[in-house]
């Protein structure tokens, strides 16, 4: 089985075993006969639980977490009817909350996984209508979501304390926080636009979610952000390098990132130098396969040590932007991270070197050759092969 695909032909020598995906971590909730006599299963429990973490959880999500739509829709009026969710449908923006019967019963099955979300005077248990304050519940449900469908453990009784110490269980582990489980530390960061943050061994990724337009920028708050995650972190002793995940809802989105000036007041999304990496993930299926590698450093190196067996010459120096060379001399660059600052970089050398080979996803193809052009040549990457691949290494 080959990784690779160019001008819709497959080459490559390279063998790899198959196998099953990457193991999903989550939770396993089987059928309970708990609520007044009804059986529910887990998916419509899970629900619920999204619900209590997110506040507020856009409408749209509810069939990535259920499945089928006539079955997302039954069980919406099910959960409608017998008062255990809302719906608030206002200025376009159509969300799920859950009402006071609801909260009783998440709490009472998963408060360990809740509570924190449902007592006291937390945003997500005092639900506003303001449209920007909900558009915040949204990007962070969106996160939530997405993570979770991707294996990544968030719930409290999952993983450790954040920022444990050296000597603590789970040290290491992989695991994303909500905002709300560390912006009370310091009032410094509660103006920032994180999401949250992904720890993963020696590597913490400060999250954010931009929705369908480029989110506020404020970089003194924003690097504020990243020097509490820092100094967190070296107290004690986990992190090694902080970045950024930015999310959005497309990967079309991208091209707006990489080619925004900040907006005439300066105040919007841009690529700077707060962070040394920007990757960008769009919320689509396809996409998991970037958070499974930004989630296992080890994993990384392999892949990347594996494509580089494409190349008639690797190059590692300081400040190279291409991976290699291929046979004809042509620069080869590794653009499947979509990590923006390399982007940027690419497209600059590209500029005036006019050819070479960008290595890329297959999903990411499009979007790629349309802010790279078709004067450079495109290598796919088949990503159920990388992720059979991933999955036995």
């Amino acid at each position: 089985t080959t990784l690779f695909r160019s001008n819709n032909r497959f080459f490559g020598s390279q063998k790899v075993k198959l196998y099953l995906s990457v193991n999903q971590i989550g939770y396993c909730f089987w059928k309970r006969e708990t609520v007044e006599g009804e059986s529910y299963m887990r998916k419509q429990d899970m629900l619920l639980l999204l619900i209590a973490v997110s506040g507020e959880m856009p409408a749209d999500l509810a069939e990535q977490i259920i499945g089928s739509v006539s079955y997302t829709a039954s069980v919406i009026t099910r959960l409608k009817q017998e008062g255990y969710i809302s719906v608030r449908n206002k200025a376009g923006w159509k969300g799920y909350v859950l009402r006071a019967k609801g909260k009783r019963y998440v709490l009472s099955q998963y408060g360990e996984d809740t509570a924190f979300f449902l007592q006291g005077s937390v945003e997500t248990n005092h639900v506003k209508t303001e449209i920007e304050k909900r558009l915040r519940l949204y990007r962070m449900s969106k996160v939530w979501v997405f993570f979770w469908k991707t294996g990544i453990p968030i719930f409290r009784s999952q993983k450790p304390e954040l920022f444990c110490s050296a000597s603590e269980f789970g040290r290491g582990q992989t695991a994303y926080y909500g905002s709300l489980e560390f912006k009370g530390l310091t009032d410094a960061i509660k103006g920032s636009r994180a999401c949250g943050i992904m720890l993963s061994g020696e590597s913490g990724y400060i999250v954010y979610h931009t929705l369908e337009q480029r989110m506020r920028w404020a970089k003194k708050m924003e690097r504020t952000m990243r020097s509490f995650v820092e100094r967190e972190s070296m107290r004690t002793g986990v992190l090694k390098r902080i970045d950024a995940v930015i999310m959005g809802d497309t990967l079309e989105f991208l091209l707006e990132l990489l080619n925004s000036d900040g907006g005439l007041k300066g105040n919007l999304f841009q690529v700077d130098d707060i962070y040394e990496n920007y990757y960008y993930v769009p919320t689509i299926e396809p996409a998991k396969i970037q958070v499974l590698l930004l989630a296992d450093r080890e994993k990384q190196i392999r892949l990347y040590q594996f494509l580089c067996g494409i190349l008639e010459e690797q190059r590692n120096q300081e400040y190279q932007v291409s991976a290699g060379v291929d046979q004809a001399g042509n620069p080869v660059y590794f653009c499947y991270e979509l990590e923006m600052r390399h982007l940027l970089r690419v497209k600059q050398e590209l500029g005036w070197k006019k050819q070479g080979t960008i290595l890329c996803l297959s999903y990411q193809k499009n979007v790629l050759e349309t802010y790279f052009g078709k004067e450079v040549a495109y290598r796919e990457i088949l990503t159920e092969k990388v992720l059979d691949y991933l999955g036995g290494l």
